[in-house]
């Protein structure tokens, strides 16, 4: 299913695949304006501050083009925002500002040569979560998560992360991207097998880093296949050997601006 949006060349209406649930305050959220990104998003996309923590970043540009009935989404609701909307709206952006077709570097991870690929953004499938429906994501374990009582638990359950989330595990010095997944996914970490909460949240980040390689392999399958918003995940044939890998879209370059 790709994005249904209406445009102009100056903004666009889009339906948020997840969206958040009001309250008694607030109406639900679930369409939003987009416009097109000018000299002051470019600005925030040099900012030395921002650029050091991706998840403010993001925060601040959503925040600066996102128009709802007409008045600017404030960062602090941006914020909350599943980041599966928020990688819609950063796809969206993109296609309003750039156009559709962008050029993605690929490295095979059989020879280490890189295929570059002519992607067409609008036709990357969307997930959508229709209303009402569960936000939780079970992962199945083939070795478990083995505790420091020798108990072994075979299930995981995820929440959908959030800008928060994003901007908190962003903050920490860790380099190394693994470690910084593995920070973002220990947040929205709901249950490990029967494991007491408290003894979760203390264990931290080791739940995930301490699994086998075939259980984190499937906890990102899972995460890749259920999670809503814009299907990342693409297939890539190798220019030089022609073996075939999946690899996710790199988003970080989305509005390079060289």
């Amino acid at each position: 299913m790709t994005a249904e949006i209406s445009t102009t060349s100056w903004e666009t209406a889009v339906t948020l695949p997840v969206g958040l649930e009001g309250d008694g305050d607030r109406d639900d959220l679930r369409d939003v304006t987009l416009r097109k990104m000018t000299g002051n998003e470019e600005a925030i996309l040099v900012d030395p501050r921002l650029r050091r923590n991706g998840g403010k970043l993001i925060t601040a540009l959503l925040a600066s083009c996102t128009r709802v009935d007409g008045r600017p989404l404030p960062a602090s609701v941006v914020r909350r925002l599943p980041s599966a909307d928020r990688n819609f709206l950063l796809l969206e952006l993109r296609r309003l500002t750039f156009g559709d077709l962008m050029e993605a570097r690929y490295t095979c991870p059989r020879c280490g040569a890189a295929t570059r690929v002519m992607e067409d953004l609008a036709e990357l499938p969307v997930r959508r979560l229709p209303d009402g429906s569960d936000t939780e994501i079970e992962v199945a374990l083939v070795d478990g998560y083995r505790d420091s009582d020798s108990g072994i638990h075979h299930e995981l359950v995820f929440g959908l992360p959030t800008g928060e989330d994003e901007e908190v595990a962003s903050t920490g010095r860790e380099d190394n991207p693994a470690r910084q997944r593995d920070a973002l996914m220990t947040r929205c970490l709901l249950r490990v097998g029967d494991l007491e909460p408290r003894r979760m949240r203390a264990i931290g980040t080791r739940v995930l880093s301490d699994l086998s390689i075939t259980d984190r392999r499937l906890v990102q399958k899972a995460l890749d296949e259920g999670a809503p918003g814009p299907d990342l995940v693409r297939t890539v044939a190798c220019d030089a050997c022609g073996d075939e890998f999946r690899a996710t879209l790199d988003m970080s370059h989305f509005f390079a601006l060289e």
